[in-house]
């Protein structure tokens, strides 16, 4: 279980860096729309997880029965194009340190999702709730809300734009919170979190190339140091998932404990923009309260793990 702890943190400080290097190059001074640039990180977590699983996974990756294409492409829809493609826009909306904490609630989808599997007795899910799980998963929620609260007030309803950028935030927290669980029925099915994860980017790559292939390609060769910070986003992403894809599946790990620790990814978020993007950025009472509220609901997530 710390193992499963120690990855998760892993992926903590993937998906928070990699949501304001997103940021960072769509407000440079030659911008990169939020599709182009979600193709652009999807190349860079290709090349980094498709580079570790030729040099650790080859045999295993080159044997995947043809059902597993079909799996990793579904998958590769709803991670990708369904999570972080619709984090993107929404980003570019509406800036980082709101999207994050919605995109934060993903833990309580999974943790809706895992139970309802258990319950309807799917094969590869024993997850139960108790208090302290359920105490923490909902402290850590109601923080990373708290953090973003003085935004959600400013905004909502002023404009199409609003409201448009936290519907995606929402939708893309419901796909990150579904992949968490078929990232770890997949990896146990047809090979390892490396294969799962390579497989399911580079589906995701082949959909968007033929639609943004050609602006994300202008945009690298003309866009200065645009590129580099989603390249290096989708470095960032690629640690993250692939660190959270084992977290999720090792022996005696727990959906309903390594989630509610993954959402808290905004806190890095916002850490990282009141440095980098000071400008938009203010720290406020509410971000604080809520920063520490999440810390708490952390600790008694591990604890009832534990327990």
């Amino acid at each position: 279980m710390l193992l499963s702890i120690g990855l998760a943190c892993i992926a903590v400080l993937g998906f928070g860096s990699s949501a304001v290097l997103a940021r960072l190059s769509m407000t440079s001074q030659s911008a990169i729309r939020p599709m182009p640039g979600a193709l652009i990180s999807l190349v860079a977590s290709t090349l980094l997880a498709g580079g570790l699983t030729l040099v650790f996974e080859f045999e295993a990756a080159i044997t995947l029965p043809a059902i597993a294409m079909l799996w990793l492409l579904a998958n590769g829809v709803l991670t990708y194009l369904g999570g972080r493609s619709q984090q993107f826009i929404a980003i570019n909306l509406i800036g980082a340190s709101r999207v994050t904490p919605i995109v934060g609630s993903a833990a309580l989808f999974s943790a809706v999702y895992a139970i309802t599997l258990t319950r309807l007795g799917v094969p590869g899910f024993n997850e139960h709730l108790n208090p302290l799980l359920g105490l923490g998963t909902v402290v850590v929620v109601v923080g990373l809300a708290l953090t973003g609260g003085n935004f959600l007030r400013q905004s909502w309803g002023r404009d199409w734009k609003s409201v448009t950028g936290y519907g995606l935030a929402i939708l893309a927290a419901a796909c990150y919170g579904a992949s968490t669980l078929s990232g770890r029925v997949l990896s146990v099915q047809f090979g390892s979190p490396l294969i799962m994860a390579a497989g399911s980017m580079f589906f995701a790559t082949l959909i968007l190339t033929p639609i943004f292939g050609r602006e994300a390609v202008q945009k690298t060769v003309s866009s200065g140091w645009a590129p580099l910070y989603v390249f290096l986003s989708g470095f960032a992403a690629a640690c993250a998932v692939i660190g959270l894809y084992f977290a999720v599946t090792r022996e005696g790990s727990n959906i309903l404990v390594i989630a509610p620790i993954v959402s808290c990814n905004p806190l890095v978020t916002l850490f990282l923009a009141r440095i980098f993007l000071r400008t938009s950025e203010s720290v406020t009472t509410e971000l604080v309260i809520g920063t520490l509220m999440a810390v708490c609901g952390v600790a008694l997530v591990v604890v009832g793990g534990i327990l």
